[in-house]
């Protein structure tokens, strides 16, 4: 039974394959917006389906590793260590938190995802953030009443706002290469940036507070512009993704009121 799974695990992707080629097939064929429609969401709800699946198997051969992660989480909770005081977005009051599991991921391709065993039936929503206690990891793009699809920080259209405080804004990107990495750009001349210095993200309100993204390693002044462009170390461990959690802000209707235009 393990060779089974461990079969699976490892020609998960192939098999993937086969079936978004079949789901293409059937969407060709009927042709209705509709229809189409509904089977995105049934292929991503099966294809979440067949991760979580494996995730699940995955995770059981390596729960002690899970419960020694957790059991550090906890421990830096309760001492207020630096690890989970650095973040302060489990401290906001305007958000909450939706635990999500991860059932599959990657970090190597120039797009990378990830799939959480959360969605609509939990109140998750495209556009929502996703973070885990040590960082920033990007934002929900689709979702299914079971699972949900995050686009991380490493991925071409990952991009985001992000700011050093005190020192103004810039945006954060990815170059494709380490996962550990990131390079924060447009950092007005006067604000030149430090190393140490800590990045937050800088999204709408709707997205999710301002979280830890990372810190400033070095920077260099454009000759054109003036301009800095930063390299930063990303503070989330994109490696080894095992939970995130989704913010959730409370008055949502509220704002959404707010930014409709007056008759």
């Amino acid at each position: 039974m393990r060779q089974l799974i461990l079969f699976l695990a490892k020609y998960r992707s192939t098999l993937l394959l086969i079936v978004f080629v079949l789901i293409a097939l059937l969407r060709h064929s009927l042709k209705n917006p509709v229809a189409e429609h509904k089977l995105n969401n049934v292929g991503f709800g099966t294809i979440a389906s067949v991760h979580n699946g494996l995730s699940g198997w995955k995770q059981y051969w390596r729960l002690e590793a899970i419960n020694e992660e957790l059991a550090r989480e906890n421990a830096a909770l309760r001492s207020g260590g630096t690890r989970a005081s650095a973040n302060h977005f489990s401290n906001s009051t305007d958000y909450d938190f939706i635990p999500a599991r991860v059932v599959d991921y990657s970090y190597t391709k120039r797009n990378n995802y990830i799939i959480v065993h959360a969605g609509r039936r939990d109140g998750i929503q495209p556009g929502m953030g996703a973070m885990t206690p040590d960082g920033w990891v990007g934002s929900v793009v689709e979702v299914s009443d079971a699972y949900a699809h995050i686009i991380p920080v490493l991925h071409s259209k990952g991009n985001i706002g992000a700011r050093i405080p005190e020192k103004g804004l810039g945006e954060l990107r990815w170059d494709g290469s380490d996962p550990s990495w990131a390079t924060l750009i447009d950092i007005q001349r006067e604000n030149r940036p430090l190393p140490g210095d800590s990045v937050y993200s800088f999204t709408r309100t709707s997205v999710g507070p301002s979280t830890l993204t990372g810190t400033i390693i070095s920077a260099v002044q454009n000759s054109e512009d003036l301009t800095w462009t930063a390299k930063v170390a990303l503070s989330a461990d994109f490696k080894n993704m095992n939970w995130l959690y989704i913010s959730k802000l409370k008055d949502v209707a509220q704002l959404d009121s707010l930014q409709i235009p007056a008759l």
